[in-house]
């Protein structure tokens, strides 16, 4: 083993070492004397950081924090340190792969303890960027769909930016996070692609698991009941067999509420890992370990924005609305039925807020101005009634996460000059859900609760990854290389949205389905329908059985006593007076068609770390070289019948397409489904202590990220044959003119669409950080801290052109000149009339988010910690946006008013989700004397200014538009630990939100009121 030096300028490595025995005694011997007078003694454990597999023990919940002793590096992917004590943790794997001091390295992270997410009621990603400095949250994230490598899942921020680099244990997370194993959660602020691959410039979050200890530590068992019927269990227990191996087990239970109505949150959870020291030298160890999750919950996505102006519109419009309608509403033989017929329905309040503004003649107005927890609906007496139970997620909706990993990783040191490490990991991971969120019409009573989808993702997935460092010591400078790989097959496959037809949605088992009235059009198959077993033909439902599914006088009556249909129970459901029906029945999770694809992802990095001038220097310097490549459209029709190959395109008489359900073109988009994109990553930096325990830096980092391969089109060469063929079939002898060229051939056809740039491929994705900052590890560690200037960029996402979608000649509308009138019959077989044959996309847009972060541990003594952190992002901006007229350019000022609006708008408002200031706080105390000693009380506060929802005039945030954010909240936590029949036992009481405050971490719906928690952990 080896042993490194702390921080300071001491050469003398005896020197060092003999200092850090006498530390390491002191702090025993402080230890002890702490011990004596608190009634449940600390117990001394340390704490191990990995990259891909964590060998720390886990921190046991007691009276006091618990300190770390001695400082050992067993290889260049673990480092044990005494400095880690409660909330400071002090070294980072996820910045650099290598365990590595944060005050050393020249980026910004933040790193949650275990400790740390226990007393601050961590249970997801939004609950971490609560008390994170630059970080925003997102109340949708969790019914979202997964992420993958180009689109983020939900609309939380870092530094400004959406994250979609999500990681555990280093390794890509696909579906549902499992705090209940996790030993810290890491944050790097800013680009960090070099060595997790293509992603966003805001961040990565990866959170470190809990691994086996050789040491022995307590086993515990957490029980956890409060508020909306929260019920947990958390067991956690580590076996030590020797010095050659250990075991831990980590397993989770919990069946909780929510605090709208139908909420829930059903979660089992198994994590198993196993590791071996073969040898006394501990230059080997092998780590086995697998993860089962099981997660279905459903949880509130929005709330009420809707304005009372749309409703009082609609019981009473007022002729200035009528007119600015237009006149086929003001000169309709009823204008004012005209009129209340065009805003009914759901997404009226948008028409309503268009009429509004053109009748005030202010452009400017925003349509939403405030959002109100719970919802608004007239009772069973006609009263307008309040619900703030009222949940958006239908009931029967719900997201399922399914996930079976297992990882092995082997960590080697066979020569004093070499660190190895090699991590496989194979992850099975099932997406599931029920889609639908309700809105309502603008009568003030019905709501609109149809399913919108249902929807699974399916993924497999071995990951394989390596790493060497290279170590030598040469004039005077620390030098090592890390040289690593990264290799990943996976097989994806997506079930897409059930949207409504003849088999869906599925309302057999609905009221109503036997009952003509419920169900038109059909027939009974005996004369007495009372008797009969077999309702046939009906519109909605056309077989239903009714002696053992619904009895035929078995309907649903609205409030004025009418039969309503089976569709209408969800269209036109009535809150006040009817019972809210359950959409799960309507929807089918495995279905026939599955898209998918196989893809390959590979890597290769290499990265330096030099420390030099007595390890006051420090340099950083890296680059990543990837490739991402699709091989084909592995999509299955109709499993195990019908699966087409994917190169069944290219002999289409032994597949055909109408028998195996695949479209050639696309199959065959060779720009698409067998594409190769590649990119490159890199960055650089320095840290310099300009005094014992004060580090300056700086770094520059850049990342890429693949936009997906398509054209600026975004058509399939394959298709423009077709397209030919119908025009000419239908044209005859008029010529065919597109753009002004006259077309006599396919080859004509693709010079044309080459002209105007349809098929030049889209380039990919690049993120930009410059960063300085200053580090602190002051008086012993007491005062752990970064502060630090950025300026970020993010530019060539892919954004989608609308106008000049509405403007082609060969979309809708527009195409009839080539294709014919909606009806036409094209000689060709072919009917493209009113189709969007190009999607045009474009690049070039750049965001920049300019500011300041700072993050502070303050342990002034041992009983004592807080964590203060915030951030100033002064600049949140758009400063080009090839969709958007630049306010100040000839397009711009050739615009119609509206579209200026909408321009001002764009580039006048921050960025959506980004506040300008963050300010977060959470303290610790423990007594050590008295009464009260060992008893230990946390507050926390979380301050959030303003964020932008949309910058859209709909919700216009330079005029009066809702914005969330702009809130102060309160938390607490109290401890104390007691002992019963020789069992140890402490008892938690931790509140959420103390003054039961209404507030919007980001997006529509509002986060949680009070919450009450009470836990007790036994500790054996």
């Amino acid at each position: 083993m080896a042993v490194s030096a702390p921080m300071g300028f001491a050469a003398d490595n005896d020197a060092v070492k003999k200092l850090q025995e006498e530390n390491a005694a002191l702090r025993k011997r402080l230890a002890a004397l702490e011990g004596s007078t608190a009634p449940a003694a600390s117990t001394t454990t340390t704490t191990t950081t990995t990259a891909a597999a964590p060998t720390s023990a886990a921190t046991p919940r007691a009276a006091t924090m618990q300190g770390d002793e001695g400082v050992q590096t067993l290889s260049a992917f673990e480092v044990k340190t005494e400095k880690d004590y409660g909330y400071l943790k002090t070294n980072s794997v996820t910045a650099t792969r290598i365990g590595v001091e944060i005050q050393r390295t020249p980026l910004a992270i933040e790193v949650k303890s275990a400790e740390f997410l226990a007393d601050t009621n961590t249970n997801t990603i939004t609950d971490i960027l609560r008390y994170t400095s630059s970080g925003s949250g997102d109340n949708a994230f969790r019914m979202a769909r997964p992420a993958n490598g180009a689109t983020p899942q939900g609309n939380f921020t870092l530094r400004g930016f959406q994250v979609n680099t999500l990681l555990r244990n280093g390794v890509t997370r696909y579906g549902s996070w499992n705090v209940d194993n996790a030993e810290r959660v890491e944050i790097v602020k800013g680009p960090a692609a070099l060595f997790f691959g293509s992603g966003s410039p805001g961040g990565v979050i990866n959170y470190v698991t809990k691994q086996p200890s050789f040491s022995k530590i307590p086993t515990t068992v957490t029980y956890n009941t409060g508020t909306d019927h929260k019920t947990k269990v958390v067991l956690d227990t580590n076996q030590a067999f020797g010095k050659r191996a250990a075991m831990r087990i980590v397993g989770g239970w919990e069946n909780s509420g929510g605090d709208r109505r139908f909420e829930f949150d059903k979660n089992n959870n198994l994590t198993a890992s196993l590791a071996f020291n073969p040898f006394d030298s501990g230059k080997l160890k092998v780590t086995f370990e697998a993860e089962f999750v099981d997660n279905k919950f459903n949880e509130n996505r929005q709330d009420w924005y809707f304005p009372s102006g749309w409703f009082q519109a609609y019981a009473n419009p007022s002729q200035a609305l009528i007119n600015a309608a237009g006149v086929g509403v003001s000169g309709a033989a009823d204008p004012v039925a005209a009129y209340r017929a065009r805003i009914f329905n759901n997404g009226g309040d948008a028409t309503w807020g268009n009429d509004l503004r053109t009748a005030s003649g202010d452009l400017t107005q925003a349509t939403y101005t405030k959002i109100i927890k719970g919802a608004y609906y007239t009772n069973r007496s006609g009263a307008r009634i309040h619900d703030k139970a009222f949940n958006y997620t239908e009931r029967g909706a719900y997201t399922k996460n399914d996930i079976a990993l297992t990882s092995a990783t082997v960590e080697s040191a066979p020569f004093d000059w070499l660190d190895a490490r090699y991590v496989i990991t194979k992850d099975n991971s099932r997406f599931d859900s029920i889609e639908g969120v309700q809105s309502p019409y603008a009568d003030g009573r019905l709501f609109n609760h149809q399913i919108s989808a249902s929807s699974g993702y399916y993924r497999k997935l071995t990951d394989q990854q390596f790493d060497l460092v290279f170590k030598k010591d040469m004039l005077g400078i620390k030098n090592k290389i890390l040289v690593g790989g990264f290799f990943r097959n996976q097989i994806q496959q997506y079930n897409a949205n059930a949207n409504a037809g003849t088999a869906f949605p599925y309302y057999a088992s609905i009221p109503g389905a036997s009952n003509p009235a419920g169900n038109p059009g059909g027939t009974y198959n005996n004369p007495n329908p009372l008797a009969a077993s077999l309702y046939i033909g009906g519109t909605f439902a056309p077989n239903v059985q009714i002696s053992n599914n619904v009895p035929v006088n078995q309907v649903i009556k609205d409030r004025f006593g009418v039969i309503k249909t089976v569709q209408q129970v969800f269209t036109q459901w009535d809150p006040g007076f009817e019972t809210q029906p359950d959409i799960s029945p309507l929807a089918v999770i495995n279905r026939a068609v599955l898209d998918g694809y196989k893809t390959q992802d590979q890597a290769g990095y290499l990265n330096y770390q030099g420390q030099m001038l007595d390890d006051r220097l420090t340099v950083i310097g890296g680059v990543r070289r990837e490739m991402h490549r699709d091989s084909g459209q592995y999509a299955t029709t109709n499993f195990p019948y019908f699966a087409p190959p994917p190169y069944a395109f290219t002999d289409q008489v032994a597949y055909p397409p109408s028998v195996y359900g695949y479209s050639p073109s696309y199959a065959g988009d060779r720009d698409g489904n067998f594409s190769r994109i590649a990119g490159t990553s890199w960055m650089g930096g320095l840290s310099y202590a300009i005094k014992k325990d004060i580090n300056i830096y700086t770094s520059v980092s850049k990342i890429y990220n693949r936009n997906g391969a398509t054209n600026a089109g975004g058509f399939s060469v394959l298709d423009v044959p077709d397209w030919y063929t119908a025009a000419k079939a239908n044209l005859g002898a008029t010529p065919f003119v597109y753009n002004g060229k006259t077309i006599n051939s396919v080859t004509d056809l693709f010079s044309a669409l080459h002209d105007v740039g349809a098929d030049v491929l889209i380039k990919p994705e690049t993120g930009q950080n410059v960063e300085l900052g200053v580090k602190t590890a002051l008086w012993d560690n007491q005062l752990v801290g970064t502060f630090s200037l950025f300026h970020m960029y993010r530019v060539n996402r892919r954004v989608d052109d609308p106008t000049r979608v509405a403007n082609e000649p060969l979309n809708g509308v527009n195409n009839y000149q080539y294709f014919g009138q909606p009806g036409t019959v094209n000689s060709s077989g072919f009917n493209f009339t009113g189709g969007r044959l190009l999607r045009w996309r474009t690049v070039g847009q750049k965001d920049v988010i300019e500011g300041a972060d700072a993050e502070v541990t303050w342990t002034p003594r041992r009983n004592f910690q807080t964590v203060i952190n915030g951030a100033w992002m002064w600049t949140a901006e758009t400063v080009n946006a090839p969709t958007v007229n630049k306010p100040g350019s000839a397009a711009y000022n050739a615009a119609s008013a509206v579209s200026k609006i909408a321009s001002d708008i764009y580039y006048g408002a921050r960025l959506e989700n980004v506040p300008e200031f963050r300010l977060n706080s959470f303290s610790k105390y423990t007594f050590t004397e008295g009464l009260v000693r060992g008893l230990s009380v946390a507050v926390g506060t979380r301050y959030s200014s303003k964020m932008v929802l949309s910058r859209s005039v709909a919700w216009n945030p330079l005029t009066n538009g809702f914005q969330s954010g702009n809130y102060l909240v309160f938390d607490s936590s109290i401890s104390y630990p007691w002992e019963v029949g020789g069992y140890k036992l402490t008892t938690s009481f931790n509140v959420q939100n103390i003054t039961d405050k209404t507030y919007f971490e980001g997006g529509t719906a509002a986060s949680p009121g009070r919450q009450v928690f009470l836990s007790n952990t036994l500790k054996f």
